[in-house]
């Protein structure tokens, strides 16, 4: 028996009236939380109507880059966080906004101020080391349980791992190339665009020592300080190139021609695996970047720096380098911008008035009915009334079948059943159906349970990383309920005529 998509609530695709970013940069502390944010903000510009960047003194090479890239920048004056909280929330935030904050001093009770103000608080974590008050938390480093978070706001979400790390779009892009070839004879050194803690000279330096002779790339951003005293130095040393804020494009191919590379575990050391990869030493050069130096090396997508002379004029260099570079594709796929949309779009969201609980043999009945429903048939791929010992057949073989999940929801308030979905997995893809009792068709629901079910069926089964639905593409309803709930229409193939496929791109535990 064949589950419907059935029609829904007609609504809009989500928009999100405006973005506001908020972090700082400079030579002190670095431009990581900048440049994330402006990786986040670029990923997230067709779902925002505007998008806002507040930052405190910046200089005029980073209001550039900020404002060539889309963003209306706003210029904080010095104050304590306690009083520029109190003075957004009075001057600058909107009911409708969705905060985005990054930096290690906007603490709880900075998020707990701001949140009231706004529609959705977002915050991008490296530390975990203090309660947040923000309704999705993304820290980029694998490995990381919501155990380890005290997660404040009900209904709060933790996204972790380089699946949902904002990448720029030179990066983002790349994974869908031929993975590269290049030599480890040629060696990237980048400790990040300010290095705060001063050891690029240091690392070229043994780099250059190394019997093999290699040629060192050492790239350094606008905020570095020693860019004098490294010129200087560089005249003395044939076989070292220097760059100095380099576009993302003309970065992203220098780390395709280098074959090794020394990074800071940060965001420049995921954009060398998406950039292609190849021999990664990581040295962290801040507390918190311990987390991505631990996941990289246990990941087996890097080696720690210490290692860096052995393994580069061993005769194994080559062997190694295209081990590390496999796995660096295989998790590096080019779906972060997917993945990131698809979440700030579910984030739009209302709870759902309705728990999702397994399907039951004495649900028979119920399926039945909605199955027969003349609505429902009317929407459904095979329009022809379900026989009832054909419909108990079909509830038996799912109720036994390992590769299925059928998924009742029941109203919180009343327990009334308020709909069915299912899924059929096959592998790393599971596809869905769903419907609603016409009690609670016309309130938006649609969207919700999709997204419930979703989240339910990729978290029972970890492998599977792609959830499809097929729809009529005359079912506007329903069309509308997947785009809400963060599906992304896509070419697919389908045995069925007239039909539309929307898929959820999910992790998988591959990556």
């Amino acid at each position: 028996m064949e589950t419907c998509v059935s029609a829904a609530g007609a609504a809009s695709l989500v928009v999100i009236p405006r973005l506001v970013f908020r972090a700082d940069g400079n030579s002190r502390i670095g431009l990581g939380h900048v440049m994330r944010l402006l990786a986040l903000a670029e990923i997230l510009a067709p779902l925002a109507a505007e998008r806002l960047f507040l930052i405190r003194q910046p200089d005029e090479a980073l209001v550039e880059l900020l404002e060539t890239n889309g963003l209306t920048v706003q210029q904080l004056p010095l104050q304590p966080l306690p009083e520029e909280a109190a003075e957004l929330v009075r001057q600058v935030l909107r009911p409708t906004d969705v905060l985005v904050l990054d930096g290690y001093d906007f603490r709880y009770d900075y998020q707990n101020t701001v949140r009231g103000a706004v529609a959705r608080l977002v915050y991008l974590d490296d530390l975990h080391s203090f309660p947040l008050a923000a309704d999705l938390v993304l820290n980029p480093a694998g490995g990381i349980s919501v155990a380890q978070y005290e997660l404040r706001q009900p209904g709060a979400r933790l996204l972790s791992g380089p699946a949902f790390a904002p990448l720029r779009t030179a990066f983002r892009e790349l994974p869908a190339r031929e993975p590269t070839n290049a030599s480890p004879e040629e060696i990237l050194v980048c400790l990040g665009g300010a290095d705060p803690t001063h050891q690029t000279q240091r690392v070229a330096a043994a780099l250059l020592e190394l019997p093999s002779g290699p040629q060192v790339h050492v790239v350094v951003g606008s905020a570095y300080t020693h860019w004098e005293s490294l010129q200087a130095w560089a005249q003395d040393q044939p076989r070292l190139v220097l760059h100095r804020n380099l576009p993302g494009e003309q970065l992203a191919e220098l780390m395709r021609q280098c074959g090794a590379a020394v990074c800071s575990a940060s965001t420049v050391s995921y954009e060398y695996c998406a950039a292609g990869g190849g021999l990664l030493f990581i040295l962290p050069v801040a507390d918190n970047q311990y987390d991505i130096a631990h996941y990289l090396r246990a990941a087996g997508l890097a080696l720690p720096y210490t290692s860096a002379p052995n393994v580069l004029t061993s005769p194994e260099a080559a062997r190694v380098a295209a081990q590390l570079r496999e796995a660096q594709h295989r998790v590096f796929d080019g779906l972060t911008a997917v993945r990131l949309r698809q979440e700030f779009t579910a984030l739009q969201l209302p709870p759902p008035p309705f728990y999702l609980r397994p399907v039951q043999a004495a649900d028979s009945d119920q399926l039945l009915a909605w199955t027969n429903e003349p609505a429902v048939r009317q929407h459904s791929f095979n329009p022809n009334p379900v026989a009832p010992p054909d419909h108990a057949k079909w509830l038996a073989a799912r109720l036994s079948d390992p590769q299925a999940l059928l998924l009742l929801a029941q109203e919180a308030a009343t327990g009334l059943p308020a709909g069915l979905i299912r899924f059929a997995v096959d592998g790393e893809e599971a596809t869905l159906s769903y419907l609603l009792d016409a009690r609670f068709r016309g309130r938006g629901l649609a969207a919700l349970l999709l997204l419930a079910g979703t989240r339910q069926v990729t978290a029972l089964f970890p492998q599977v990383r792609r959830v499809v639905g097929h729809v009529q593409a005359a079912n506007v309803a329903s069309v509308k309920a997947f785009e809400r709930a963060g599906f992304r229409q896509v070419a697919e193939k389908s045995a069925e005529v007239d039909s539309v496929a929307f898929r959820w791109e999910g992790v998988g535990s591959a990556a």
